[in-house]
């Protein structure tokens, strides 16, 4: 599984837009639900969640997609909206994601190494297999990936439908 080889930065806020912590703490709110139920369904301790409220950069450093698309789900909201963005360009199939790797790599005259150093994330099991890497890899890991393919994270979700 790829590791995380440095510090990340903070997500950034708007001035006047609620951050990460405080959207989903009134998201659960407006759901009618406790912290301890949205825990219980998520599979994560409470402790766990009650960070989620607190700490703007919690859901993506610890939260992996398939996590947080089900928090989405608990909340009642598309993804995006957890997220407070935009609804992503057109989607992009995780699958998908090694061709593009690949790709941006071999212009950028890099190695699949290189690239994971720059990153600072080991992309050859995420390469192998996407999906079951995305699975125990954290939102942030796809935010960096996806920033360095100049792409839009959030269209590697799958559709709401197709959960």
């Amino acid at each position: 599984m790829a590791r995380k080889a440095r510090n990340s930065s903070g997500l950034s806020r708007t001035s006047g837009c609620p951050g990460t912590s405080e959207r989903i703490r009134g998201l659960r709110i407006r759901a009618g639900q406790s912290q301890a139920q949205v825990a219980q369904a998520l599979g994560i301790n409470a402790a766990w969640y009650a960070d989620l409220e607190r700490d703007d950069d919690h859901l993506a450093s610890t939260l992996s997609l398939f996590q947080a698309m089900q928090l989405a789900s608990v909340l009642g909201v598309p993804l995006h909206e957890l997220f407070g963005a935009g609804h992503p360009a057109p989607r992009i199939a995780l699958i998908d994601l090694p061709d593009l790797i690949t790709a941006h790599a071999h212009r950028e005259q890099l190695t699949i190494e290189q690239l994971g150093q720059t990153l600072g994330w080991e992309l050859r099991d995420f390469i192998a297999s996407p999906i079951q890497a995305a699975a125990g890899l954290p939102i942030r890991f796809l935010q960096d990936l996806s920033a360095a393919l100049g792409i839009n994270w959030l269209a590697l979700a799958p559709d709401e439908d197709e959960t």
